[in-house]
């Protein structure tokens, strides 16, 4: 497989990939109704975001791409060597990073505690399949 950096390219793409469908089925079919409630967008904020999906989808294909790449670097320092270790050290990493990083919004930006909730959801599911995916597919990304 193809490696740079020690990490499998192959394994990256598809926990990017992976973690790009996550938010697709969480923000696009199950609680669409519900984040943009949360968030407080009406008919008009949606027909404006409709008209920026294609840049908004792009933008966070390429941020789940990095997502992934970094917690493939992330486990492979962290020497998970087997499915277990990385989902252990993936749900460490999201705890963290990611849900301290996302409760900001709710302190200073005064966002609804369900918007964390949800979104704190979304990555966790996120980060625990991107460990799996990374660890399966040639127990790649965390070898050297």
């Amino acid at each position: 497989m193809p490696r740079i950096f020690g990490l499998n390219i192959i394994a990256v793409l598809v926990a990017g990939i992976a973690l790009w469908f996550i938010g697709a089925l969480f923000y696009g079919v199950l609680f669409a109704d519900l984040w943009m409630g949360l968030w407080g967008f009406g008919a008009s904020d949606e027909a404006r975001m409709e008209g920026s999906m294609g840049a908004t989808m792009g933008a966070g294909f390429v941020l789940s791409l990095l997502v992934a790449g970094v917690l493939g670097f992330a486990l492979k320092a962290l020497k998970a060597d087997g499915l277990v270790p990385a989902i252990k050290w993936s749900v460490f990493q999201w705890a963290g990073f990611v849900l301290t990083t996302m409760s900001y919004d709710i302190i200073y930006a005064l966002q609804p505690l369900m918007l964390l909730v949800l979104d704190g959801a979304h990555m966790l599911t996120g980060f625990v399949v991107m460990a799996v995916l990374l660890t399966v597919l040639d127990k790649v990304a965390v070898k050297d």
